[in-house]
């Protein structure tokens, strides 16, 4: 008599599901039962109906953690990168030339750069970052990781990514890429930073070199080169700091170690190509 309850409940609650959820049918009973396996086909079952509701329902945008237009794939760096500037709310903009290189605008923080033809730049919370998972270059896993990490920056102080998306430049899984960091009214000298930035808590972290020295334009700015270990190698670092009338800015770059002789020079011409709005 147990049994049979049980057999009862199962059915209605099969048939329950059934009904709630949009094409998901009732399995077809066994033709030969053995009541001993009920515990075992509860699980499955329930295990088949919760396979078919997520199959069946589409979440809202705000359930998805991390969004996965189904777009054409577009050409780089992104569809909304356009030749007319989109202001965010942070006072930040971005321009395509005509020879594909794309001009970053910072206002607050007084700065203007130029970033080469194959880079994707990415602003948190604007449309290129959505944009950027239709690109032909986030087929790569390592472009779609380097994008979820990022998507909970805050813009405030994380203005630009810069992602490294030519043929062949993903490494081991990992990919080159760059950053922009504002820090508004940062007070520490650049011989403070150097200090503050000789110790991180990474695996083989080593200092390579740091020091002040002139940009192009001769704006004082402190260079500092370093290398960690990490699961896919050894990672490459370069940093850039320089003070504005507004704060601290920071130019980072991060590749493969191995790689970085074929990269670097495109972070230079990052780097000689800045310009102060507020000299």
């Amino acid at each position: 008599m147990k049994i049979k309850n049980q057999i009862t409940i199962l059915v209605l609650f099969l048939a329950m599901l059934a009904c709630a959820v949009p094409g998901v049918s009732q399995p077809a009973a066994p033709s030969n039962f053995d009541p001993a396996s009920l515990p075992t086909l509860v699980v499955m079952t329930a295990n088949a109906i919760l396979s078919q509701t997520a199959a069946a329902v589409t979440p809202l945008p705000s359930e998805t953690a991390t969004p996965f237009p189904t777009a054409t794939p577009t050409l780089a760096p992104t569809e909304s990168v356009t030749a007319t500037p989109r202001i965010s709310q942070f006072g930040t903009s971005l321009i395509l030339n005509d020879d594909q290189t794309v001009t970053f605008t910072d206002r607050p923080a007084g700065i203007e750069i130029t970033i080469p033809a194959g880079w994707m730049p990415i602003r948190v919370n604007e449309q290129e970052y959505l944009d950027a998972y239709s690109n032909n270059a986030a087929a790569d896993q390592a472009i779609r990781d380097r994008l979820t990490r990022i998507q909970t920056l805050d813009p405030a102080w994380f203005r630009l990514d810069i992602i490294d998306i030519q043929p062949g430049h993903v490494v081991n899984g990992a990919p080159t890429f760059m950053n922009v960091v504002f820090q508004q009214n940062e007070t520490r000298s650049l011989e403070k930073i150097a200090k503050d930035e000789s110790v991180k808590p990474y695996s083989d972290f080593k200092a390579i070199s740091s020091n002040e020295q002139k940009a192009i334009n001769g704006m004082d700015i402190l260079v500092i080169e370093q290398k960690w270990s990490v699961t896919t190698g050894t990672t490459y670092y370069k940093g850039v700091f320089f003070k504005t009338a507004s704060g601290l800015v920071v130019l980072d770059f991060y590749s493969p170690l191995e790689f970085k002789d074929t990269v670097l020079p495109d972070f230079e011409k990052v780097v000689n190509s800045l310009v102060l709005l507020n000299p």
